[in-house]
């Protein structure tokens, strides 16, 4: 666009700020009033809109900054259309300036060639305007003052009349009896309440003999001999300017008897240090006193029921330790523990003794907030006479989230004792098959010797029935040699007679060679027997000929309950510092609720197969016992009908430096020892 020297002239002499731009905003031409603003303000060279923006920290009238968006001229190029007197503000050394500002675009055959921006400098009128605004608000709020105060003044008079006409309505309704009277004790307001409380009419009530003559008046905890006190506390409120507060008088009717409860208050109203008036509220607190009194017979009756009870019962306060409950039975108990007689320990109000190690005890309860048991708990009757106790701690959560601690107690003195009597009969019956074994074992050793001599020497001599006979004894004195032996080891063991003889051997092939030699018992009832290991050999220092025994009766065990058709099968399984020998069967399998059993001494599982499968019971709590001595962890896997395995892992221990012998040499006795620990398998 071409601009002439005419409208240039034009332009200049208009009393605006005149900027001219192209379509992107960028600025054409400025007059000298704009340059003018541009030198005092000491900016930069502005090119475009945006320079306005940014140099000028351009903000709207209620001091918004302006975006580039809500900038007039951005608006007016983007639009296409005419933005008039919008008011932006801004600053140049501390002067602040309010222009109006008006953009139109430039449009030259329907092509936008750029914008025309005209600005106009408000500030006088902008401040005027603010200055007549705020002198017209406070005008304005004076007025609404000034009118709210007439208003209210007209309120007040006609709520002035409203409240005299419904005060005594109000004071007639509310519950509580009001009586006020004056400087002489003549009453001078009473509302209907106190008719209503006393039973009597306002007035009867004029006259105080009438009150006199209906009720024997006392204070509250007092007797009817206590009525003169209790006139005497009225009158003093009412001559002598007394302040009562929550004072409770009992009142009974003569006629009927029954007991009426008062609360009442008095204040009186001083004028010039003289009594001018006094109020007296009274409460009708029958209700609340009568619940009162019932409560306390319920806690009177209570406490004499926990107290008649032969169980000991505490409440403790936590955390300050101190007893809000105790019965006669628990001060008794701790009395004798403690040593001490002094009643004190059990009132509320004092800091509590707590006998031994139950602070403790009450600790850990209160921490995890479970109940805690102590079973038995030892304690010695005032005769010293022990007594046993299970004491059961139960923590409660009050709701202002305070802890109380629940202790009751149930003697179990008697249970104890018998107990304590069932473990000496108990151990005089080990003693007792200990003895019997040891002076059994001699002459079964000496009966099984001899009949494998007879065997060697008379094996010519003897004859099939003669071979039977004598096969019944052997096997037979074969099982008692059995139980025997398994009786004194267990015994040993139980008594901390047993001890360890450890030696270096080749674990597996010392395991292959009994499952070799067993395997003729297995056969013999169409019994698979398989040994599998994960290596070919395995040196270790553990007690070999206890490690026998285990595995005796393990396969003993297997083989006895398999039945005939199935397999067994031993593995032994080597990590760098443990091994572990399975003996897996697939026989009958042992019950859910019985594996527990298993490892007690004379427990037979499974009744019904008692007489299918021989044995005592015994050989797998030595097993067991034999396996801890080592320091062997045992396990048992059981599938009822399907099969059971018994898995000991072992701990390859202190092995030593030097050359060990691999070829194991098994005892030559190894043969006697599997007839007689296979001697119950049928």
């Amino acid at each position: 666009m071409e601009w002439g020297e005419l409208s240039k002239h034009l332009i200049e002499v208009l009393p605006y700020f005149v900027c001219i731009t192209d379509p992107s905003g960028n600025i054409i031409y400025v007059n000298e009033r704009v340059k003018k603003i541009l030198n005092k303000s000491s900016c930069g060279k502005i090119k475009n809109r945006n320079d306005f923006i940014e140099e000028f920290n351009i903000m709207d009238q209620y001091g918004r900054k302006i975006t580039v968006k809500d900038f007039p001229l951005y608006k007016c190029l983007n639009s296409r259309k005419e933005i008039k007197n919008s008011i932006i503000k801004f600053k140049i050394h501390d002067t602040e300036y309010y222009i109006s500002v008006s953009s139109f675009p430039l449009i030259q055959n329907d092509e936008l060639e750029g914008a025309l921006m005209m600005g106009v400098d408000v500030t006088k009128d902008y401040f005027m305007n603010v200055k007549s605004e705020d002198e017209r608000k406070k005008f304005l709020e004076l007025s609404t003052e000034l009118n709210a105060k007439c208003n209210v003044i007209e309120i007040l008079r006609d709520k002035e009349k409203e409240h005299l006409m419904y005060l005594k309505d109000v004071i007639n309704n509310i519950s509580e009896g009001i009586v006020v009277f004056d400087f002489n004790q003549k009453i001078s307001l009473c509302n209907k309440a106190v008719s209503n409380i006393l039973n009597l009419s306002v007035l009867e009530l004029i006259n105080k003999k009438n009150l006199l003559e209906k009720y024997y008046i006392c204070l509250e905890n007092s007797g009817q001999d206590s009525q003169d006190e209790a006139i005497k506390l009225y009158k003093d409120c009412l001559k002598n300017k007394k302040i009562m507060k929550n004072t409770v008088f009992k009142l009974k009717n003569k006629h009927s008897l029954k007991d009426k409860y008062i609360e009442l208050n008095s204040n009186p109203i001083i004028k010039s240090d003289e009594l001018a008036y006094t109020i007296l509220t009274i409460k009708d607190v029958t209700e609340e006193k009568i619940h009162e009194i019932n409560s306390e017979k319920q806690a009177e009756f209570v406490k004499n029921v926990v107290n008649t009870l032969e169980v000991p019962i505490a409440v403790i306060d936590y955390p300050v330790m101190r007893y809000k409950l105790t019965n006669k039975k628990y001060e008794q108990i701790i009395r004798c523990q403690s040593g001490l007689n002094d009643p004190s320990i059990f009132d509320s109000r004092n800091p509590k003794h707590i006998n031994y190690n139950l602070y403790e005890i009450i600790q850990e309860v209160v921490r995890s907030y479970k109940k805690y048991t102590v079973n038995p708990y030892s304690v010695k009757d005032k005769n010293g006479n022990k007594r046993y106790y299970k004491i059961k701690f139960v923590p409660y959560r009050n709701k202002d989230k305070s802890i109380n601690v629940y202790i009751h107690a149930s003697d179990i003195t008697e249970e104890v004792n018998h107990n304590i009597e069932l473990e000496k009969i108990t151990k005089l019956k080990d003693e007792f098959f200990t003895v019997i074994s040891h002076e059994l074992r001699t002459p079964l050793t000496i009966i099984y010797s001899s009949i494998q001599l007879a065997y060697d020497v008379y094996k010519n001599e003897i004859t099939s029935n003669m071979e039977k006979t004598l096969f019944r004894i052997n096997q037979n004195c074969s099982r008692l040699l059995k139980l025997t032996n398994n009786i004194l080891d267990i015994s040993k063991s139980e008594a901390g007679y047993l001890t360890l003889n450890n030696s270096n051997f080749d674990v597996i092939y010392f395991s292959e060679t009994i499952v070799d030699a067993v395997n003729k018992y297995a056969s013999g009832k169409n019994i698979q027997l398989i040994f599998d290991t994960n290596e070919e050999e395995c040196n270790v220092r553990i007690d070999k000929d206890k490690y026998e025994k285990i595995l005796l009766n393990l396969l003993s065990n297997a083989i006895k309950f398999t039945p005939e058709g199935k397999k067994v099968l031993v593995s032994l399984k080597v990590d760098e510092n443990f091994f572990c020998l399975s003996v897996k069967d697939y026989g009958i399998g042992i019950q859910d609720d019985k594996i527990k059993y298993i490892f007690d001494r004379f427990a037979q599982i499974n009744s019904s197969l008692s007489r299918r499968a021989e044995g005592t019971g015994i050989g797998l709590a030595l097993v067991k016992k034999l396996a801890e001595l080592m320091g062997a962890k045992i396990k048992v896997k059981s599938k009822y009908g399907k099969g059971t395995e018994f898995i000991v892992k072992f701990k390859k221990v202190d092995l030593q430096t030097g050359k060990n012998n691999n070829c194991v040499i098994v005892a030559e006795d190894i043969s006697d020892r599997i007839n007689i620990e296979f001697s119950d398998v049928n």
